[in-house]
């Protein structure tokens, strides 16, 4: 009954003329970002991120839901009409989306795509609602040691499972960890790692100012670095939405086993939509009996990739909101926003703000309702929303970028640090060095080190007591799995080496 009444006050604040619009514009605003490449949703999130500490807790969060949700969605707009993806989780919607196109069946995937987004994303936010008082319930049983077990674990398969060299991927949690460090001791609140002395610096790096510049400004800086002229490379006449009975029924257990995967891998922290896409393509080409038309324009490679990426939404906030894990860059945001308003995400986070966790889960709703509305009334408007000036929209949002960079802070020193990590961010895509391992160990870190210490303060055996599997079981499990994980990690790229030079050698 507790849970139907937070439920039913979410919405009755939701269906409020200015609930609605947040949920309208937010949906809107994510399908057209996310359509526009070099862009996606999580750019106006960070941008939005100063703009939302002047909003209350529960209509932030119903906006950024709503962008991530119309973002997702957005993303397959351009991987079908222009090939060129709009977002990294539709990567893949690209091989055979572009081929319908080209074909002239453009209307086809789209229709395909939009209800496969449905298919995806409601399901697995009611799954979440199902799932996080459980794991809340549970997780707040847990002690410092098992707290920060989890936390070291989260880092752990967020570098294991990333792509590219794990040692890069390291590098960036090695200088998570230390800027993560400037500022106050957690516990003792005396000042530690000062920059130059400076005063500005006793409160840690200020999180909206690293997000700017490592998200929104760097990747503007990028895009206009590799000039990619995408604006007026749209000449192709949409059709409206026709409803995909036929597609949908004959491949209605590929959607179901893409589903499952995109909401496992949205649960597992660093993953998300790119990666539920791709294992979920490559999943279902795998046991195709129509391998060969795969990549050549097969409709289940456009619903096994859309299905996927929007379900792992609804897995990734089972342990945003329950544990304080961030599954993906999008959790990240949500726990940037919510620690401006004050707001500690972790265990104790649905038993203290309910309204919120609650504001999020219809949001979604809400939000996948407004997105399948738009996207199929509205679908003939698609090939508008890639003809936009995209150069102005980059000079607006790095504008946006700088200028929130210097409200959050009200000072200069918010400007400084929003420009140092653009430069960085520079730096680790020139260098290959991901940005998520980096900017989750950033928030985690923090987490890791007070469990850690308060864990020591309660025992008389110091830091050994973290490797005490006899008298802490539940952190010796997250230990092993983080440290299985990155073992795999590790050692699958030489396993898949020496497999394809046997092959050349044969």
């Amino acid at each position: 009954m507790e849970v139907l009444n937070y439920f039913l006050g979410a919405l009755k604040e939701l269906c409020s003329l200015t609930g609605f619009i947040y949920v309208v514009i937010g949906t809107l605003a994510g399908v057209v970002l996310g359509a526009i490449p070099g862009l996606g949703s999580s750019t106006l999130m960070v941008v939005l991120l100063p703009i939302s500490y002047r909003m209350s807790p529960t209509m932030a969060m119903a906006l950024f839901i709503s962008i991530t949700i119309g973002g997702m969605s957005g993303g397959c707009i351009g991987s079908i009409l222009l090939g060129i993806p709009g977002t990294a989780s539709s990567l893949v919607t690209v091989f055979d989306g572009y081929e319908f196109t080209k074909q002239g069946h453009p209307s086809r995937a789209l229709s395909n795509a939009v209800f496969a987004n449905f298919l995806g994303n409601v399901p697995s936010v009611i799954l979440a609602i199902a799932c996080c008082k459980a794991v809340a319930t549970w997780a707040v049983k847990l002690g410092p040691w098992e707290y920060a077990a989890l936390c070291f674990c989260a880092i752990l398969m967020v570098v294991g499972l990333s792509k590219g060299n794990m040692v890069k991927s390291m590098v960036g949690v090695g200088l998570a960890i230390f800027m993560a460090s400037i500022g106050e001791d957690p516990i003792s609140a005396k000042g530690r790692f000062i920059l130059f002395g400076r005063m500005e610096f006793l409160d840690g790096l200020n999180i909206i100012s690293v997000m700017l510049g490592l998200f929104a400004a760097k990747i503007i800086l990028l895009e206009y670095a590799r000039q990619e002229k995408t604006e007026n490379a749209v000449d192709v006449k949409v059709e409206g939405f026709k409803f995909p009975a036929k597609d949908l029924w004959q491949n209605k257990w590929l959607v179901i086993r893409s589903w499952v995967t995109g909401a496992v891998i949205g649960f597992l922290p660093g993953l998300g939509g790119p990666v539920a896409s791709v294992m979920s393509y490559s999943n279902e080409k795998m046991i195709s009996k129509e391998k060969e038309k795969w990549g050549h324009g097969h409709i289940g490679g456009v619903l096994a990739a859309e299905t996927a990426n929007n379900a792992a939404i609804g897995g990734a906030l089972i342990p945003l909101l329950a544990l304080g894990i961030p599954g993906d860059a999008a959790g990240v945001q949500f726990i940037a926003a919510l620690n401006i308003q004050g707001i500690q995400v972790g265990p104790m986070f649905m038993r203290e703000q309910p309204q919120i966790v609650y504001m999020i889960f219809v949001g979604a709703l809400l939000s996948g309702i407004v997105v399948l509305l738009y996207e199929t009334l509205g679908m003939k408007t698609f090939p508008a929303l890639l003809k936009i000036p995209y150069h102005y929209l980059y000079s607006a949002v790095i504008m946006l970028a700088f200028i929130g960079a210097y409200m959050s802070t009200n000072s200069f020193y918010g400007l400084i640090v929003a420009l140092f990590f653009c430069i960085l961010g520079v730096l680790f895509d020139c260098f290959g060095v991901p940005s998520l391992p980096f900017l989750m160990t950033f928030i985690l870190s923090p987490m890791l080190e007070i469990n850690i210490r308060r864990g020591m303060s309660y025992s008389n055996n110091g830091l050994s007591e973290f490797f005490s599997f006899a008298r802490h079981p539940i952190s010796a499990f997250f230990i092993i799995l983080g440290i299985l994980v990155l073992v795999i990690g590790f050692i699958s790229p030489l396993f898949k080496k020496t497999k394809q030079n046997k092959t050349a050698e044969n």
